[in-house]
């Protein structure tokens, strides 16, 4: 079986930065800490753990920037029982961020999409 590390397109930085989730009716409203954070995707350490599959809208501000940066998301695995360095939590994959959101969060993470 191939790693999480293994499967990633994008570097992930150990990042924390403070999310706020709408699923996909706009219903409720989640507030989530990531734990890091890549031009892809996200970790999301959380208790309160939606479905794989299930999409979110997020917003979320970069570490010292004043504008918000806004992504449509999914739920793409569930770690349901926290284990001594592993929280609860799930694994959030970006599937689509306006371009310049896009562009400014590259930028912070070291550029190229990396």
């Amino acid at each position: 079986m191939t790693s999480g590390a293994e499967q990633r397109r994008h570097a992930r930085h150990s990042l924390s930065v403070e999310f706020r989730g709408r699923d996909a009716s706009g219903e409720g409203e989640l507030t989530l800490v990531g734990a890091d954070l890549s031009a892809g995707g996200t970790f999301l350490r959380c208790d309160v753990l939606l479905e794989p599959g299930e999409t979110l809208s997020l917003e979320f501000h970069l570490p010292g920037a004043r504008a918000s940066l806004k992504a449509q998301a999914r739920v793409a695995w569930v770690r349901r029982f926290p284990e001594a360095d592993a929280p609860a939590g799930m694994g959030i994959e970006f599937l689509a961020m306006p371009e310049a959101d896009r562009l400014r969060l590259q930028a912070a993470l070291g550029g190229g999409g990396q």
